[in-house]
């Protein structure tokens, strides 16, 4: 093999384990925009962020089913911690605004519930699903306010579980 011969070898060796080492970057680098470019189109991009980046598994998710699943797992989590503070309130203070909040989170939970399990197989459906999550909380919110009560951290996880509810209307519109 001549000199010219053998810089082509090079060269092209090079070329190739550029492109081969530079390739391997790119499923991390697209994973990143994921995160924000959903949390764009949600209600509070700063507290959307803040959710999904709570889950590390949120920042290498690959698509948008990987990333729907671990938001509607947040969701359902968030539901379900709720629905047991709320519980425990209800041992203290029997309102009906928080025994009707109560039921409403029993709710918020199984439509996070049914949300995941429809997720790959009508997307449509798990759409609607995280919706209704959203109008549980709201439901909730309603019962308190129709009813003169002031729970602030009921209030705030209603806010929650309606942002939880919009990221997941945000992705699965997106499947």
């Amino acid at each position: 093999m001549n000199m010219v011969s053998q810089v082509h070898a090079v060269v092209l060796l090079l070329s190739l384990s550029i492109i081969v080492f530079s390739q391997s970057f790119l499923p991390a680098n697209a994973a990143k925009n994921l995160v924000p470019d959903v949390c764009r189109e949600t209600i509070s991009y700063d507290r959307c962020m803040h959710a999904l980046q709570s889950d590390p598994r949120a920042k290498t998710a690959s698509n948008f089913m990987d990333l729907a699943k671990i938001a509607l797992k947040l969701g359902l989590n968030n539901a379900i911690n709720s629905k047991a503070y709320i519980d425990g309130l209800l041992e203290k203070n029997h309102a009906a605004p928080i025994k009707k909040c109560s039921f409403w989170y029993e709710a918020a939970v199984a439509s996070f519930r049914s949300a995941l399990a429809e997720l790959e197989e009508d997307a449509m459906t798990a759409n609607y699903d995280v919706k209704i999550a959203g109008d549980d909380a709201a439901s909730c919110e309603n019962e308190l306010a129709s009813g003169g009560v002031k729970v602030p951290s009921i209030s705030t996880r209603n806010s929650d579980v309606a942002l939880y509810s919009n990221i997941g209307d945000v992705i699965t519109n997106k499947l």
